[in-house]
């Protein structure tokens, strides 16, 4: 099975190094696809093969796209690194993070999903029509990665099961992508999931709603955001009231928030049942890559706690910035006291003192160095407290400030600091307010791989990260492609700008 889905578009867009000869030889011997995709077991069998290759592409990759480029954190030692260059701006092309041959991988999974579940035999038509639309949300959260990452990206939406037949297309423009495959995809998802279908390590109506507002958002549609924001709302309540039976939850106390983020995402069991949710009560976990060492290998135990530190001033790669280090000890030492100082953070020692973002372990706790190999801790790519600052994000594009507000407040008085919320008067334009609402963000989420992400959409990462590490060109927000698919067919992908 694991041979037909992964050998194909991936190969075809960088696992190949020899130029363009791989076209005119025979294809790998595989089974060939019009004998896969037959039955429930089948299917059941590709749509998990689809999150699995999801999570191997996104292991390092969720931190080194959506945090390490970002002004959150610095090196906890000064070593030459794939982060530290990252954190630099000293991008070149031999990096991992800019190979985008694994995302591709998942993408062509998802092709072979959409194309033959329609034809096989399941009886159970909400059951298929759930299975289509998760296969084409997954597919439409990979091009999403893929244009926020790369802009401009080679775009495939049929199958290539013989590489023979293969086609090198060109790169389709990010508003393209964002406009004519990602909504799309999304929107075919969302008629044709299963309302019932609430699980957190697989793609939910919830998940859907949170990568369509977001999409729309990156395209500045934010009539159409602010509606699917609002259908996110009507099927799990506001902040102030939950939809009775909803699992998705604002969740109002931050001592409780904590929990679920140790709780909730820490060794879970693996996707072995498709309708059993392992996450959990009722809580903020809309979609998160599950990390599973039996289910999935050594190769997928979660980077979180060498990465982000290992609680209690034990070793990590990173550590907070001084600029948002000094953003929380101001917080932390007003009154009211600012209660994300406490439950996100833990110092680190080291030759100045700093911290770690200890958002996935229990306050006061540690785990020895030899168990980073088995930490199971699940990324949180949505959560409600996305959506809701999302939602911020999107009444003040729309000139409803004081909403925008109401809107931060909820967050704010979780932190037990509402009293420090601003008032309307307080901002002379639009960008005062975004940049408002964009620094609530980056303390709220620090650690959960949004900040790089939000700096981009807002046109904001050169003016923050120029004073740390020279950026100075908004082309160099771009990610540069991958030396190894540049040769893979010369003249088929142009660099982006810069590199």
């Amino acid at each position: 099975m694991k041979r037909i889905l992964n050998i194909t578009l991936a190969g075809l867009l960088g696992i190949a190094t020899a130029g363009c000869s791989y076209l005119d030889v025979d294809p790998i011997s595989e089974v060939p696809a019009s004998e896969m995709w037959k039955n429930q077991r089948d299917v059941n069998a590709g749509i998990a093969e689809i999150y699995a290759s999801f999570r191997t592409a996104l292991r390092s990759n969720w931190f080194s796209w959506g945090e390490m480029r970002s002004d959150n954190f610095v090196l906890y030692q000064e070593l030459p690194s794939e982060y530290s260059k990252l954190l630099l701006n000293q991008m070149t092309t031999d990096l991992p993070s800019t190979n985008w041959t694994s995302l591709y991988k998942v993408i062509s999974n998802t092709n072979f999903a959409i194309q033959n579940i329609p034809d096989a035999d399941i009886t159970d038509q909400a059951l298929k029509n759930d299975y289509l639309a998760q296969a084409y949300a997954m597919r439409a959260l990979c091009y999403f990665y893929a244009v926020r990452v790369w802009g401009a990206v080679p775009v495939y939406l049929e199958p290539v099961d013989n590489l023979k037949k293969a086609e090198v297309k060109g790169r389709t423009p990010m508003d393209e992508v964002l406009r004519d495959v990602i909504i799309p995809d999304l929107e075919m998802a969302e008629s044709l999931i299963n309302p019932a279908n609430v699980e957190r390590k697989r793609i939910s109506r919830n998940a859907i709603y949170a990568i369509l507002a977001d999409a729309q958002m990156w395209l500045g549609e934010w009539d159409a955001a602010d509606a699917t924001i609002d259908r996110f709302m009507a099927a799990n309540g506001s902040p102030s009231a939950a939809i009775t039976n909803s699992k998705v939850v604002f969740q109002k106390d931050i001592v409780a928030l904590k929990n679920t983020f140790v709780e909730a995402l820490n060794n879970k069991d693996g996707d072995n049942n498709p309708t059993v949710d392992e996450y959990g009560d009722p809580n903020e976990f809309i979609f998160v890559i599950h990390q599973n060492i039996g289910e999935a290998g050594l190769n997928n135990y979660s980077l979180i706690w060498s990465i982000l530190g290992c609680g209690m001033g034990q070793g990590s790669t990173v550590v907070l910035s001084p600029k948002l280090q000094q953003i929380y000890e101001d917080a932390a030492a007003r009154a009211p006291v600012d209660k994300r100082f406490e439950q996100y953070l833990c110092p680190s020692k080291s030759s100045a003192e700093s911290y770690q973002v200890h958002k996935y372990m229990a306050n006061g706790t540690r785990v020895n160095y030899q168990d980073y190999i088995n930490c199971q801790v699940a990324y949180p790519i949505y959560r409600y407290t996305d959506v809701l600052l999302m939602q911020a994000e999107v009444k003040a594009n729309l000139d409803k400030w004081q909403d925008a507000l109401n809107t931060v407040q909820f967050v704010l008085e979780r932190a037990g600091v509402s009293s420090r919320l601003p008032s309307v008067s307080n901002f002379s334009s639009r960008d005062e307010l975004i940049d408002y609402i964009l620094d609530q963000k980056q303390i709220e989420q620090v650690g959960e791989g949004k900040r790089w992400f939000d700096l981009v959409r807002n046109h904001r990462a050169v003016e923050v990260m120029n004073p740390i590490n020279g950026l100075s060109d908004q082309r160099e927000e771009l990610f540069p492609i991958h030396q190894s698919v540049i040769n893979l067919c010369q003249g088929a992908y142009e660099q982006n700008p810069g590199y």
